[in-house]
């Protein structure tokens, strides 16, 4: 034993093990050597020839285990918890039968000092030496075929501990093999009555998306899940999704470990963290009540289409054309009026006069195209937002307590049993309870669409459940229609048994499908967008950038009225020069007969 205890350490080492549990029933001296062996290499080392010991760890502790065979053997009090990846597991020899009872994520290494006929084949490939080695195998242990050994490291006392097969191992145990996992799947709204095929048909029939979107998304994520392990699936029905009123609870057969995966979507709560494994974000949850409000006139609607600088910048706009429009005039009359002008222009009114001179009148001429395209954003932008913002009416539940509508529900457990049936913390919640259920508050969505179109009741859904059915409304209504939360917005997962055997590949695999895509194809068949607000496609501030070529222009337009002032100021100089010369010449012809003889 003493030749093998350096590898014994490099192993644990590997492994990130400071304290190692040795089970093994020796005599107290064979316990103080073996001690004193490992010890020397700074690692800690307890012994126990009972099981129990295990209970007393810290589960967020990496613990090593060395089991060593001896005529009282602790193994079969073993609890099958301790087998998972916080237990570095090293048994010597051979393969205890008790390994093919344990977990699927065991990390279990079998060391040899004899090869195996296997081994001897890829020590040719890897040209390894025979001699003075000592051999570690990945012990798989599948559910269904039991443990099995596998080639995965070597030891030599020049070289320490060299893994050679680690990415072999990885993918080991991304392979089910066609192991059966189940999926327990909440029944929702599927019927017999009403639809004329299986629940399972019902999950993946892609024309109604909008039926149990949590559900559908949920029991799909588990199937690719599933299907990229190489595992067969067993849809496992419940009548009840998150709640706990009978034994047919999705969330009860997770916490019991009788179902590997859920087919119902669920968000993080501190009250399931103790009791589930979140394996894989998935669904986008979102719920609320819809109704359609009120239109309604700001007293800042005429203020609100432009940001701060854009109207900083027409101010300035208007100061310069002004003062263009008034360097420009050529007559008295035009001076006192240029300002006048340009504000009248600017504002889309009549001017007071046109500029009589060619570059006055092309300063009015830009003012003109200018002030008409700014005008047209404004008008543009303040109708938009009184046809899409415009709106008035309740944005909290405390407010829609105390608003004119009514309220109704789409029946679910969990609103059932989380919000509406049961006494919550939420003061805002109860106090909307108490003023507005009533007895026919929980209705179908069909019903409760039809209450919805006539405008005086609230209704209570997720709103990918409710947005196909928005799309026989009219533009009016869709541009009214409010929301007030009850669920905000977050990112829901599907879920596993806390602990589970299954949680490391589920949530590599999980990893795997987003990288790849295949999460968010799924998505895209479920999850639905609202129908537009026409009328809200323009409702946008306008904002400096938008505006920008037209300033651009402008200032063009500014710098060559100035150009052409210079050219008119320039020719009618010369046109002054030429009349003088004339004039001369025709007063005096006789000196200029002289003068030529």
């Amino acid at each position: 034993m003493a030749l093998i205890i350096p590898a014994i350490v490099d192993l644990f080492k590997h492994k990130l093990v400071s304290s190692i549990i040795v089970l093994t029933c020796w005599s107290a001296f064979d316990r103080v050597k073996l001690a004193k062996q490992i010890s020397s290499y700074g690692m800690s080392v307890t012994f126990s020839c009972n099981s129990t010991m295990l209970d007393d760890t810290n589960i967020n502790h990496f613990y090593g285990v060395l089991h060593i065979r001896s005529s009282q053997d602790p193994m079969n009090k073993v609890q099958t918890r301790h087998f998972s990846h916080w237990y570095k597991w090293l048994v010597i020899n051979e393969i205890p039968e008790f390994l093919n009872k344990t977990r699927y994520d065991a990390d279990v290494v079998l060391m040899r000092t004899e090869q195996n006929e296997e081994t001897i084949a890829l020590n040719k490939t890897k040209s390894l030496a025979v001699s003075s080695l000592v051999f570690f195998d990945d012990i798989y242990i599948h559910p269904g075929y039991g443990a099995s050994a596998h080639p995965w490291a070597y030891w030599r006392q020049s070289q320490g501990l060299q893994v050679m097969f680690e990415r072999e191992r990885i993918l080991r145990r991304f392979d089910l093999k066609k192991y059966t996992l189940r999926i327990a799947t909440p029944l929702g709204q599927y019927s017999e009555e009403w639809y004329n095929g299986t629940f399972k048909d019902y999950l993946t029939d892609i024309s109604m998306p909008e039926r149990d979107s949590g559900v559908r998304c949920g029991y799909g994520a588990s199937v690719l899940l599933i299907e990229a392990l190489n595992a067969e699936q067993e849809l496992v029905p419940t009548e009840l999704w998150s709640t706990e009123v009978n034994n047919s609870s999705m969330i009860l057969m997770l916490s019991y470990g009788t179902a590997d995966l859920a087919g119902g979507i669920l968000r993080i709560l501190p009250n399931r963290i103790t009791r589930l494994d979140y394996a894989m974000p998935i669904w986008p949850f979102h719920v609320g009540f819809t109704y359609i409000s009120e239109r309604e006139s700001s007293s800042n609607m005429f203020v609100e289409p432009f940001t701060t600088g854009v109207w900083w910048t027409c101010l300035g706009f208007v100061l310069v054309m002004a003062l263009a429009q008034r360097i420009t005039a050529k007559r008295p009359v035009e001076k006192e009026g240029a300002y006048m002008a340009v504000i009248a222009t600017s504002l889309q009114q009549d001017a007071s006069a046109v500029p009589e001179g060619f570059s006055g009148r092309w300063t009015f001429l830009v003012l003109s195209i200018s002030s008409m395209l700014i005008h047209a954003y404004y008008t543009s932008a303040i109708v938009s937002d009184l046809m899409s913002t415009g709106r008035s009416g309740p944005d909290s539940l405390r407010s829609l307590a105390d608003s004119r509508y009514a309220i109704a529900s789409e029946d679910y457990d969990y609103m059932r049993y989380l919000m509406f049936d049961v006494k919550t913390n939420w003061e805002d919640l109860e106090y909307l309870k108490k003023k507005k259920i009533t007895s026919r508050f929980y209705c179908d969505i069909e019903r409760g669409v039809e209450l919805l179109r006539k405008g005086n009741t609230a209704y209570h859904t997720e709103y990918n459940q409710l947005y196909p059915h928005l799309k026989t409304f009219t533009d009016d209504q869709l541009c009214k229609l409010q929301y007030v939360d009850t669920i905000p917005e977050s990112v829901t997962w599907v879920t596993t048994t806390k602990r589970g055997q299954w949680i490391d590949i589920f949530r590599s695999k999980g990893g795997w499908l987003h990288e790849t895509g295949l999460a968010q194809r799924l998505l895209s068949h479920i999850k639905i967008r609202p129908p537009p607000c026409r009328a809200a496609l323009l409702a946008e501030r306008v904002k400096f950038g938008d505006i920008a070529p037209v300033l651009g222009l402008t200032v063009i337009g500014s710098v060559l009225s100035f150009v052409i002032m210079g050219l008119e100021i320039v020719f009618a100089k010369m046109e002054k020069r030429k009349n003088v010369l004339v004039s001369n010449i025709t007063a005096n012809p006789v000196d200029d007969i002289n003068y030529l003889d």
